[in-house]
């Protein structure tokens, strides 16, 4: 199946240009995902997978970035199971890139509560 090529990426995709861009904690928190037809299950994500998916939940974020946001989106993809998809775009006129990617959380995600650290 070809996937079609958009020309034109929704006004509130952000991009990445250093890990200050996205939501700042990293601490453990526990996230709820809802997917149609299955029961919510919950989650736990820290670090820069943390920031990443709550800059997610907030707005698209462009696949290509200094900070290498694709390598935290392939784990909570294959370990937590959350829906994120990457559309393609033509013709970037920032940087000048023919084609280039935009992430979209697809899941419904909600974080539940933070966890606290061990004493």
């Amino acid at each position: 199946m070809e996937q079609t090529q958009k020309l034109t990426p929704p006004a509130n995709a952000k991009r990445i240009y250093r890990w200050s861009d996205l939501p700042g904690a990293t601490e453990q928190a526990i996230y709820r995902v809802h997917e149609d037809g299955q029961d919510p299950r919950e989650v736990v994500v820290s670090r820069h997978q943390r920031q990443v998916l709550e800059g997610l939940m907030q707005s698209p974020i462009y696949a290509a970035s200094y900070c290498r946001i694709s390598d935290q989106v392939l784990p909570l993809r294959r370990d937590h199971g959350i829906n994120i998809e990457c559309e393609m775009y033509s013709n970037d006129p920032e940087t000048g890139r023919q084609r280039y990617g935009i992430y979209f959380l697809q899941s419904c995600v909600e974080r539940v509560s933070d966890l606290e650290a061990a004493a």
